[in-house]
């Protein structure tokens, strides 16, 4: 579908840099994937599908924790090594036969809501080609007062928050809802750096002495107590909700 390529597909530039060599060791991913992990041990049902996968590091990050994962994106991009047989880049999921993908029960949707315009109808366009679809697992960047440069960067539409997030992934209420901020303690640093200089980074600068890998780590390590243990609806820059067929 047209409208999809031209939203979500990632250039060159971008994917160089959101995605360089070595990102899977930022703190930011380590904890997400480990979020994620945990959201779809939750729903427990069947195989996964992300949608957006990039180049296979959440397919390879959960295939590694043992969770039965595939991924598809319309970047023509190469696919890592340990997922190039999982994973099929420079295809939309559309063009795809459905009946490969019949067994699918849980769609990840991870960072790519906010790169489609009318999200509302894509994802009920994923629910009418997958019927057998019975979760949806998604992240989104958070907070409208926080879009800035990297959102234009990244070609976002918008940021979000609880209830808009709500209305695009199930907007008749008829599905089970559990959704959380998360990376609540970097909210107050983003809106100081955005109040003070107006813009932020828009490139990944990935750890590579051991000594910035384990202060990842531990970064991480806060990040998911963060998550843990403040309540859900605390304003953060990222928001994580599963969306399920009652």
């Amino acid at each position: 579908m047209a409208t999809e390529a031209v939203d979500t597909a990632f250039d060159e530039r971008q994917f160089e840099a959101i995605y360089p060599a070595g990102v899977e060791r930022h703190y930011w991913n380590i904890c997400r994937n480990a979020i994620v992990a945990d959201a779809v041990r939750s729903v427990g049902r069947g195989p996964v599908l992300e949608v957006g996968c990039g180049k296979g590091l959440i397919v390879a990050d959960l295939r590694a924790r043992g969770i039965d994962i595939t991924g598809v994106d319309l970047a023509p991009v190469e696919p890592l090594d340990a997922v190039a047989d999982q994973v099929r880049t420079g295809v939309d999921l559309f063009d795809l036969d459905p009946s490969g993908l019949a067994g699918v029960r849980t769609v990840l949707l991870l960072d790519v809501i906010e790169h489609i315009e009318d999200a509302t109808a894509f994802v009920s366009r994923i629910r009418r080609f997958l019927p057998g679809v019975r979760n949806f697992i998604v992240t989104v960047p958070a907070r409208q007062e926080l879009f800035c440069n990297y959102d234009e960067f990244n070609r976002h539409f918008r940021r979000y928050d609880l209830a808009t997030l709500r209305a695009h992934m199930d907007p008749s209420g008829e599905r089970t809802w559990k959704a959380s901020y998360f990376f609540h303690a970097l909210y107050p640093a983003a809106w100081t750096v955005l109040r003070l200089k107006g813009r932020r980074e828009t490139r990944y600068h990935v750890p590579t002495s051991w000594p910035a890998r384990l202060v990842h780590r531990l970064l991480a390590g806060f990040f998911r107590l963060d998550h843990a243990l403040l309540p859900a609806n605390w304003k953060g820059t990222s928001i994580i909700a599963t969306v399920s067929d009652r």
